[in-house]
């Protein structure tokens, strides 16, 4: 039995994006409620629920990593030039943002124990000096960024042939759906979902070309 580089690099970045997709939606489904993006609001939400809010941190940052790998590994589906710069333009940094926003998630651990070790004013406080930090902001920005990234990559495999146009047309919709919906709940989470049905499927693709025989045909771009 032969080790084939390519068959297994696609069935591992299929199982990235489809596992990393799955992962991130049940994070979004356990972070605890909250009825306002106030910060004595947000931060009572996460002491109040350590069990939960470390649940989704772990799961969240799994899942943005994940994704993270999965995006990169996915480019090796490009065969040729046609849609290849949009979707490099848009994977790279997208997968950086993935990577900061699953680095962001582990602060989650100290806002429970800023919630249960202070009275809500010192605890406020400290999170609020914290956000307004200009490092905070600049790695909040990056997170951020990844939104219009994705949008930028999936034109690209769309132009490449790997994706039709319904997956940059679901994704925008529904990205601009996720920022109008509350902040938790089922409502953004299932957005959240069909925000990342693109990704599922550019996993199915690169499975579906894992298999020897489509590896073995497939035509190496001059």
């Amino acid at each position: 039995m032969t080790f084939d580089v390519d068959q297994t690099r696609r069935r591992l970045t299929g199982t990235a994006l489809i596992a990393g997709v799955v992962v991130e939606v049940a994070g979004w489904a356990t972070v605890p409620p909250q009825e306002d993006l106030e910060s004595a609001t947000y931060l009572a939400a996460l002491g109040g629920m350590p069990g939960r809010a470390q649940l989704s941190a772990v799961l969240l940052s799994l899942g943005w990593a994940l994704l993270a790998l999965g995006l990169v590994g996915a480019l090796g589906l490009l065969r040729g030039r046609r849609g290849a710069v949009l979707a490099m333009a848009g994977a790279v940094p997208a997968a950086l943002g993935m990577i900061s926003v699953s680095g962001q998630v582990y602060s989650d651990f100290y806002k429970i124990a800023l919630h249960q070790g202070l009275p809500v004013a010192d605890a406020v406080r400290v999170y609020e000096s914290a956000e307004a930090l200009g490092g905070t902001t600049a790695w909040v920005i990056t997170g951020f960024l990844l939104f219009p990234a994705l949008l930028v990559m999936l034109v690209g495999y769309t132009r490449a042939g790997v994706l039709g146009w319904w997956a940059p047309a679901l994704y925008g919709v529904a990205t601009i759906g996720f920022f109008l919906t509350p902040p938790v709940g089922w409502i953004p989470t299932t957005v959240l979902a069909v925000m990342f049905a693109p990704l599922v499927m550019l996993g199915a693709r690169a499975f579906s070309r894992s298999s020897s025989t489509v590896v073995a045909v497939e035509a190496v771009p001059a």
